[in-house]
């Protein structure tokens, strides 16, 4: 009988121990910035929107999250727990949200 299995981790199977750094599109630095607006998303365990910042009137938490999807690109990143974050640069956010609201109309 042999010992343990070596430790591994659910990043990758086939490399023992190995944590791999998050992969940022683009710029990590630009994704780190103090000053980028960010849309915190909650789901439930369904994967429907639970809670979501920065919805505009208007709009339920589901039909933002829909929009951001589709409309944006390389700004969402997924987090534990049933959780994300789209990170926009603050005057990028603003046109979205004017967006947004101008398509509910």
């Amino acid at each position: 009988m042999s010992g343990p299995a070596p430790r591994s981790t659910d990043r990758d199977a086939f490399v023992p121990g190995e944590l791999r750094p998050p992969v940022f599109p683009g710029d990590e630095a630009k994704w780190r910035k103090s000053d980028m607006e960010m849309v915190h998303v909650v789901f439930a365990n369904d994967g429907s929107v639970r809670k979501i910042s920065g919805c505009p009137e208007g709009l339920t938490p589901q039909a933002w999250f829909n929009f951001l999807s589709r409309n944006t690109r390389d700004r969402y990143e997924s987090l534990s727990g049933g959780r994300g974050v789209f990170r926009f640069e603050p005057e990028e956010f603003a046109r979205v949200a004017g967006e947004a609201a101008g398509s509910r109309a």
